[in-house]
């Protein structure tokens, strides 16, 4: 269970760095990379397992995505999920002690690694929060500019 201290530092996280962080990644993929945001499903799936797991289920949930075989009109998903597993993997592997300063020393592996399981289930579901937000944000100006040429 993550400290008081490590939810304060988590909470001012998530409005200082993982919001931004979060926009810059899709509008990256959407604007430089030319892929369309996430379709609503994949978002409610995404959200849902953010919501409801520890962080190794959903980062199985991300690498199954990643390794699916998806038709041509959908590579823009694997795209996406093939982007935040490398997120992903760098704030667990990096980002989380050095850049973040959440996780502690545990006394021993089998502490270090359930710390730094449950401190990045919180950290990708706050990511993923904002993430689905922008996204959602972006499918509308989508739809919006559709319409227009209508």
């Amino acid at each position: 269970m993550p400290s008081s201290k490590q939810m304060d530092i988590l909470w001012n996280l998530s409005d200082e760095v993982l919001y931004p962080e979060a926009v810059a990644f899709i509008h990256r993929l959407v604007d430089e990379e030319d892929c369309m945001p996430l379709p609503a499903s994949q978002i409610a799936g995404l959200l849902n397992i953010a919501n409801a797991s520890s962080y190794s289920t959903l980062n199985l949930f991300i690498r199954h995505q990643c390794e699916r075989d998806w038709q041509a009109s959908k590579k823009d998903i694997k795209t996406f999920y093939v982007e935040l597993d490398k997120l992903f993997t760098s704030i667990k592997n990096k980002r989380l002690r050095e850049d973040f300063h959440l996780s502690s020393f545990g006394t021993n592996t089998k502490e270090i690694n359930q710390e730094i399981d449950e401190l990045m289930a919180l950290v990708a579901h706050e990511f993923i929060q904002h993430l689905v937000t922008e996204n959602m944000l972006l499918l509308v100006e989508k739809a919006n500019q559709r319409a227009r040429k209508w």
